[in-house]
Formats: structure tokens, C-alpha cells, sequence
């Protein structure tokens, strides 16, 4: 079975990549610069070019591809609907069985979250086109907590939009087991999956994971937005993302990321990683 994944240059896509080829041989990265994906190269996949925005490039790159893992585009709802739409064309046209796309969890009509629409379209689009479907919705990444660890012990705290809200933080390398497991098993076709961590927690909870993986006492402090916007500049984040993550932290209050599922479990028989262990694992404390 031959399994192409898109963004395989990304950090979720990339792991995906990486992740498939301990399981089998016939992988294929789509990347847009072939420089990026030398390492994968090095590990066995066939690289491919192709872009989201070209759909003669992606009918290339998805000739005699089985199975599609799709990583989308950062790009704005607009934008990603039109490559979208673009990548079911070209797999049709190709020849392509399945499509095991990745969707986020705020996949609901009345989600506060600005990327909402995107997912709800895509999704609908898929399980219309004619060919076959995975989807797994993503649940929050903490990939990005664990990289502000150096910032927040400058900080002394844990700055967060949140009032009440719980997050069922999941990490990529999990994320990418499961991509994997979905992509290889066609048993899994028309299933949806929620891929959640395995605790729902609070910004406290989640600032005394912090703590204890840190050995620093990093409390959690609720923030207004506009200092939140502040926090956000000073490290540099585009103007746009910081909508976005407005957005997803009004979503959080709104519990659209609180749920916790086992489905995980189900597509790969191995627990998930908890908050703490994935945290001490980043800081080098785990044991």
C-alpha cells in the first residue's frame, strides 16, 4: 500500500512521515522544497513535489498513491477551502483510494474558533467526494506549551485568556502513531476519530505539570485579552495567529476542548502521554 503525506516538511506531517516508515517502506513525503525533506530521504521515503495551491502538481505527486494522510496548510479559511478543494480533485483524478484527514477537534457549528469553518467544510467536502475517508480530529497540541517553557520561567507564570476552561492537551509524536495506524489499516474508512489526551485539565493543572517538570514554580495567571496580545508580540507572533489564538482560548472557555476520548487507545493499543510525561520528557526530568 502506498501512503503519500502532505506537509511532510511540517511538524506534524513530518512526524507522520517518520512514524510510517517503521512500519513500511512505501511512503512518499509531499513537500514544496525537496532540500527539506533530506532527511526523510535518508530514512526511505520517496520525496515528491507538490503544492496546495497547484493542482496539476499535486495530480503528479498522487499518481498510483493508495492512500492520501492529509496535513493541510496554515493557510486563512478562504485560502485553505480553495486547496482543499484542489487536493480532492487531484486525487480523484489520480486514482487515490482513501483520505485520512487531519481535522481539529472544534469541528462544530456554533465553535467560537476562527479556523471552525474550515473544518466543518472540509470534512462535509470529504465524506461527499466519492472517495473513501479516515477523519481524525486533533485535539489541542501541547508541542507549543513545552516550547515556551524558557519564556515562562523568565515570566515566573503561566499568562493564559482562560477563566474555567479544560484542555485535553495531546502531544504530535502521539498524534502521529495514530495518523500511521489510521493510514495503513482500511478497516478504519469511514470512521470518524476524536484524538484527545487522556486528562481533561485546568490552567492550574496544566502550570503545575509545568512546575513539576521544571523544578520552577510557574503559577497560572489569568490575563486579559489585551495582555494576552502583548505577551503574544513580544515574541514575535503574526498578527493573524494571534486572532487565531484568541479565538481558540475563547473556544477553550466555551469547553470545546475538554472532552476526553479513548480513541486513541483504539486505532494504536497504547495509552497517550499525560501532560507530566510528556513535559518531563521535553525537559530532560522524566524518569
Amino acid at each position: 500500500m502506498s501512503i503519500l503525506v502532505t506537509g511532510a516538511t511540517g511538524q506534524l506531517g513530518r512526524r507522520i512521515t517518520q512514524e510510517l516508515l517503521t512500519k513500511t517502506s512505501d511512503v512518499i513525503a509531499m513537500v514544496r522544497s525537496p532540500e527539506k525533506g533530506a532527511d526523510l530521504t535518508e530514512l526511505g521515503a520517496e520525496i515528491r513535489v507538490g503544492n496546495f495551491n497547484d493542482r496539476d502538481s499535486l495530480r503528479s505527486a498522487f499518481d498510483g498513491v493508495e492512500v492520501v494522510a492529509l496535513v493541510t496548510s496554515k493557510a486563512h479559511v478562504k485560502e485553505r477551502i480553495l486547496q482543499q478543494e484542489n487536493v480532492l480533485d487531484a486525487a480523484q483524478d489520480a486514482g487515490v483510494k482513501r483520505i485520512v484527514f487531519a481535522s481539529f477537534a472544534t469541528c462544530q457549528p456554533d465553535s467560537l474558533f476562527h479556523m471552525a469553518p474550515f473544518y466543518l467544510y472540509a470534512e462535509s467536502r470529504l465524506r461527499l467526494s466519492g472517495l473513501e475517508w479516515t477523519i481524525l480530529r486533533n485535539g489541542m497540541y501541547l508541542d507549543p506549551v513545552a516550547d515556551w517553557i524558557p519564556d515562562l520561567i523568565k515570566m515566573g507564570r503561566l499568562p493564559y485568556p482562560v477563566d474555567s476552561g479544560r484542555i485535553a492537551y495531546v502531544c504530535r509524536d502521539d498524534l502521529a502513531r495514530s495518523f500511521a495506524a489510521a493510514s495503513l489499516d482500511d478497516s478504519h474508512a469511514g470512521e470518524i476519530y476524536s484524538l484527545t489526551g487522556p486528562e481533561s485539565l485546568s490552567m492550574n493543572d496544566l502550570a503545575a505539570a509545568i512546575s513539576q517538570a521544571t523544578g520552577k514554580a510557574i503559577p497560572f495567571e489569568t490575563v486579559s485579552e489585551n495582555e494576552f496580545v502583548e505577551i503574544c508580540r513580544m515574541g514575535n507572533e503574526p498578527e493573524v495567529m494571534i486572532g487565531i489564538l484568541l479565538s481558540m482560548y475563547r473556544a477553550v472557555d466555551q469547553g470545546e476542548f475538554a472532552e476526553t476520548t479513548r480513541d486513541m487507545e483504539k486505532l494504536t493499543g497504547r495509552h497517550p502521554m499525560t501532560a507530566l510525561e510528556y513535559l518531563q520528557q521535553r525537559c530532560g526530568t522524566g524518569k
